[in-house]
């Protein structure tokens, strides 16, 4: 299929439910005909080329059709701020950019209609450019945007609540004390589910690593790691707010956003030589040089909205909170009569096993390898 549209990149936005004076706020986007919500995929601004006839391809765009994905994707979150009340001009922001940045700060969408449905036209410097209807091709689980039939061209906005289109948390691993996941988000949040908490990693090196909790809260575009209140992203819900709170320096982490492969797309492969990524070791929280091939896109990429810690090639392949893969050390008594050399879960090694750095018990006494 074409993707090249006779459009402005706002267009894949463009139309509104209610009024033609939306209140500044967080917004999901789904189209009226095919049910499926507006995807900030990518916010490379090569992605979103404009030119001054009105012509653009909207590369970083997608739609997506399964709630269960868009509950708990970032980048279904937009932002709708009011730059002109008298003109209805409105920016359309996500995903840590906007229509107006993505388009070398020309373009504005222009709100007209009425009734349960707008379209849209955009300004360029000052001069209105028509469009062509934008429809949602909604063919798959996973599409493009593309010009169709008028039916497939009307949109609602439907603002973010915490009942039937709340944002959602769903965790990365379960670990003996809960669930975790890792978030990065283009907006700052605060959490409405209770039993949750945020942290940074604070510092990494070798086997280890550091993490602090944040309270309040989180910032905008600050990769963090999440404590869940189940596996369940309904009971996870955060709320983006609209706060400029400064990201806290020192963080370990690191974000992607995108995870769309076209052509030339922004996407991050993982470099197992300078990243780890969220997994379990020995039922603790861990950073791991080998998940599940699941995990990443295509079993390559980072997925997008998620954070990985930066690592140096000497570190550990397994690195935790206290290092030796494990959290915190609660050996249980061991007869002293009771000789060998065994791990922490009970398994007697070999008596000449060449013991590999890590925690041991050896006559009932506990010994460290380094």
């Amino acid at each position: 299929m074409k993707r090249i549209f006779t459009s402005i990149v706002l267009a894949a936005f463009c139309v509104f439910s209610a009024s033609a004076q939306l209140e500044d706020g967080f917004y999901r986007v789904k189209n009226n005909k095919t049910k499926r919500y507006i995807s900030i995929a990518d916010n490379n601004p090569k992605h979103y080329t404009v030119s001054q006839s009105g012509s653009t391809a909207l590369l970083g765009i997608r739609t997506l059709k399964n709630f269960d994905r868009v509950s708990c994707s970032p980048s279904t979150i937009i932002y709708v701020k009011n730059m002109d009340r008298s003109k209805s001009l409105y920016d359309l922001q996500g995903q840590g950019t906007g229509i107006y940045a993505l388009s070398g700060n020309m373009i504005l969408a222009k709100l007209e209609g009425g009734g349960t449905s707008y379209k849209a036209s955009g300004t360029y410097s000052g001069v209105t450019i028509s469009i062509a209807d934008l429809a949602d091709d909604g063919q798959r689980d996973e599409a493009w945007l593309a010009n169709n039939s008028e039916e497939t061209a009307r949109w609602n906005f439907i603002k973010v609540d915490t009942d039937t289109n709340y944002i959602g948390i769903k965790p990365d691993v379960k670990t003996d004390d809960g669930y975790y996941g890792t978030i990065y988000a283009g907006f700052a949040f605060k959490f409405v589910s209770s039993g949750m908490k945020a942290y940074y990693v604070k510092s990494a090196s070798g086997k280890s690593f550091e993490m602090k909790e944040i309270t309040g809260t989180i910032p905008a575009n600050m990769p963090v790691i999440i404590k869940c209140a189940s596996d369940n992203p309904a009971e996870n819900m955060i709320m983006p707010v609209l706060e400029d709170i400064a990201k806290l320096s020192g963080n370990k982490l690191a974000g992607v956003y995108s995870a769309i492969k076209y052509k030339n797309s922004n996407m991050t492969a993982f470099t197992a030589s300078t990243m780890r990524v969220l997994g379990v070791s020995d039922g603790k929280l861990a950073f791991v040089k080998k998940a599940p091939e699941e995990y990443f896109y295509e079993g390559k990429y980072l997925p997008a909205n998620k954070a990985y810690l930066k690592v140096k090639s000497s570190d550990g392949d397994v690195m935790t909170i206290g290092g030796s893969g494990i959290v915190t050390v609660t050996a249980d008594p061991v007869d002293a009569s009771k000789e060998g050399i065994y791990t922490l879960t009970g398994t007697r090694l070999p008596d000449n096993a060449p013991l590999r750095p890590g925690i041991y018990i050896k006559d009932g006494k506990k010994i460290v390898i380094k």
